[in-house]
């Protein structure tokens, strides 16, 4: 059996049947279109996004404050503009810009109504547009239990009309034998699962249905039928002409998106009001990091589009959206020199007009100085570079595609180009990783010594090596989707228990870790510890020792973000906000010396930190900074 486990009697083509026995499948896969599409005829189809997280996840306050991701639904944009090639018309829904936008639009929380937005969001899309099939994605495991409530949403309004769902996340938990049963049991009343990559797979069974193609042609999908489970694993993956293809930006409501929530992370470098959204310029990524799913899901290549077919979106999305800046969605941005070069030198003789960033994350041996200086002339604000650690063992074993000597290089490189901001992904709780080794990623990034360090804890997502190495080793358990620890971003579970005492939260880093046997693994509880220590000394406490203007501008700006917008309640951050406004403008604003005030008044736990640390609100309210503070 092949995708699921055994208990789903599935039939797959793959189990390399006599002849007869495939035509007979093929049979039973035309019994189900005629159940499905008794008039064998798909003309209208509405795709639907659904909000990132579900209301048990939400917090009004975040959302308020514009906090949450919201991005532009690109995958359904490109299937969108597929299918309209084809003849069909499309209409996209997209639920997670619903709810963001409700709540923004709020004038209180009880005036909010999370389940209530986007629902009647989709009962009157559903109404309006009658569509043949409603197409679901599902992109990260943190959307699974919304997708879900989606899903029997559709149902319960139009329990006649065929479900398809897919995306990531989908395909990831169904191609793994270990989730793949929660994935179907959770997602009963879809009708049908597309995995991978499935614009042209989901185009094809258009093309089936209307009987237009032949039923061998079925391709990624999965007939989830009480009666006949039917799989087709054959893939057609997009190549050449078929990236070019530029999103229907008309229905993905790319001119509004970042009025409601966060796009990239390097948004708050530009003007408030500016118009942000993505754009893909390749498929894939040339790294086989263990913890990554990234090469299951597109596969072992890299695949590009043209440069003029992406030099043509951006400037559809300048002249016809007011597009300002562009977050690239691309795992492996700077994989082609030569096409690299070419894309940037490009965007620069046709006064594109945008600026860029990557947030996803870039290779660091890529990050050399011709790349980075064409980057910088093209408009790039900022990078993040994966590095994950600064052990050399822990690169080995998680097939990180470089040495802490490329790590090293790349932050010289990227010390010359002070325009751009860069940024580190690190991340903690590998299996068997010692303090030790945590020690080496804490050591190699001070040398590094770039604009700040993204730190997070260890997820393993399914299929991916890391993900069935834990599982054979009884680290994790599959059977429920809800009990997966999202370690990052605004849904994450860091910062919840802030208040706890930390040991590791020390003023003297070797004294931390000192008093720990380092070459002991961490308790999983100690992660929360070392994420906290990690975070204030690789990126708070170096702010005292940052100097030039280019680079205290920038992280004024991005300090001032999380006040606002990510931890209003850090008192770390209002402190440092206070520091880097004396620095660049001579004066400490009140209001943000007051709310510093009023944390630690309200917090034992920030008021002892601040005793051990030397910090104090004086500094602030005197806009003077004692000299054994800073340094």
């Amino acid at each position: 059996m092949t995708g699921l486990d055994s208990s789903s009697d599935l039939i797959s083509i793959s189990d390399h049947f006599e002849d007869g026995a495939q035509y007979a499948n093929f049979r039973k896969a035309e019994e189900e279109l005629d159940r499905l599409f008794p008039v064998r005829s798909i003309k209208r189809v509405m795709l639907v996004a659904p909000p990132d997280a579900d209301v048990t996840m939400f917090n009004y306050s975040t959302g308020k404050r514009g906090r949450y991701w919201n991005f532009a639904p690109y995958g359904l944009g490109t299937i969108a503009t597929h299918l309209r090639n084809l003849g069909t018309a499309v209409q996209i829904v997209n639920l997670n810009n619903v709810v963001l936008k409700a709540c923004r639009n709020s004038v209180s929380q009880d005036a909010f109504d999370f389940d209530g937005s986007w629902q009647d969001a989709l009962a009157a899309a559903v109404e309006a547009h009658s569509p043949d099939i409603i197409g679901l994605t599902c992109m990260f495991t943190q959307t699974h239990k919304s997708t879900v409530s989606v899903c029997n949403e559709i149902k319960r309004l139009m329990p006649d009309i065929p479900v398809a769902i897919g995306g990531v996340h989908i395909t990831n938990s169904f191609v793994n034998d270990k989730t793949s049963g929660s994935l179907v049991r959770d997602l009963a009343k879809a009708d049908l699962f597309f995995v991978y990559e499935a614009e042209l797979a989901l185009k094809r069974f258009i093309q089936i249905v209307n009987k237009e193609e032949p039923v061998e042609s079925l391709s990624q999908v999965y007939f989830n039928s009480d009666e006949k489970r039917l799989y087709f694993p054959n893939r057609v993956t997009p190549k050449d002409n078929d990236l070019d293809v530029i999103p229907s930006h008309d229905m993905m409501d790319t001119a509004e998106l970042s009025r409601y929530g966060r796009i990239g992370s390097f948004s708050m470098l530009k003007e408030k009001g500016t118009r942000v959204t993505t754009a893909l310029s390749n498929r894939g990524c040339r790294a086989r990091c263990t913890f990554c799913s990234v090469r299951n899901f597109n596969g072992m290549s890299v695949r590009t589009r043209s440069v003029q077919s992406v030099i043509d979106e951006l400037l559809m999305l300048r002249n016809e959206y007011g597009i300002d800046h562009v977050m690239w969605l691309d795992d492996d941005f700077l994989y082609d020199r030569k096409r690299t070069l070419s894309l940037f030198n490009e965007m620069i003789r046709q006064q594109v007009g945008v600026t860029w960033d990557c947030t996803n994350g870039v290779i660091a041996a890529s990050c050399t100085d011709e790349i980075v200086a064409a980057a910088a002339e093209s408009g790039c604000i900022g990078f993040n570079i994966g590095m994950e650690s600064g052990n050399p063992h822990v690169l080995r074993k998680i097939k990180k595609p470089g040495t802490v000597e490329t790590f090293l290089k790349a932050a010289e490189v990227l010390q010359k180009y002070e325009q751009i901001n860069a940024r580190v992904f690190l991340m903690i709780g590998f299996p068997d990783e010692t303090y030790r080794m945590i020690l080496d990623t804490i050591n190699v990034s001070l040398v590094m010594n770039l604009d700040w360090y993204n730190v997070t804890i260890l997820q393993p997502l399914p299929n991916t090596p890391i993900f069935d190495a834990m599982f054979e080793e009884g680290y994790l358990n599959t059977d429920d989707f809800e009990k997966i620890r999202y370690s990052a971003g605004p849904y994450g579970k860091h910062g919840k228990s802030a208040e706890k005492s930390r040991d590791l939260l020390s003023s003297d880093f070797k004294e931390a870790f000192n008093k720990l046997d380092l070459d002991s693994v961490p308790p999983k509880e100690h992660l929360d510890e070392i994420w906290a220590y990690m975070n204030f000394h690789l990126n708070f406490k170096r702010l005292f020792g940052e100097t030039r203007p280019t680079k205290v501008q920038q992280l004024l700006k991005y300090v001032e973000n999380i006040t606002d917008l990510i931890s209003p309640e850090n008192a770390f951050a209002l402190y440092f906000l206070g520091y880097l406004q004396q620095t660049c403008n001579g004066t400490v604003e009140p209001h943000i010396a007051r709310n510093l005030d009023e944390r630690l008044q309200a917090s034992p736990y920030w008021q002892e930190r601040f005793d051990d640390f030397g910090l104090s609100v004086d500094h602030l309210h005197k806009g003077e900074f004692p000299q054994e503070v800073v340094r």
